[in-house]
């Protein structure tokens, strides 16, 4: 009976974990010297996580999501840190609103892109 309770729950987390994380979409940026590959970006309001890649960047490399007036990110939209070389990390869960946003990084650097949001 405790090894069907165990399973039954187990389950019931799996399940609600990915019903949770089903609604979360991911976006995928790679950085080589000076530019992101996508140059604006159009979404619909929701949920995101930006996966962001650094390809051949010779240094670490970031990524930094803002309102146009802010010089802060968005929050969760920096929790994937500096990125080495050759490698690919993922920010929280950023959850978008109506609006025109800017993604960067101050470190490459880049252009600031026009992410916008209807």
């Amino acid at each position: 009976m405790k090894k069907l309770a165990f399973v039954f729950i187990a389950l019931f987390l799996t399940t609600a974990s990915f019903a949770q994380s089903s609604d979360v979409q991911v976006i995928k940026l790679n950085q080589t010297p000076g530019v992101f590959d996508k140059t604006t970006l159009d979404l619909k309001p929701g949920k995101y996580i930006f996966e962001i890649s650094n390809e051949n960047v010779k240094q670490d490399v970031g990524f930094w999501l803002r309102t146009p007036e802010s010089d802060k990110p968005l929050k969760n939209s920096d929790k994937g840190g500096l990125i080495k070389t050759g490698k690919t990390v993922r920010t929280g869960v950023v959850e978008l609103t109506v609006g025109t946003y800017t993604y960067s990084c101050p470190l490459n650097p880049t252009p600031n892109y026009k992410l916008t949001v209807k």
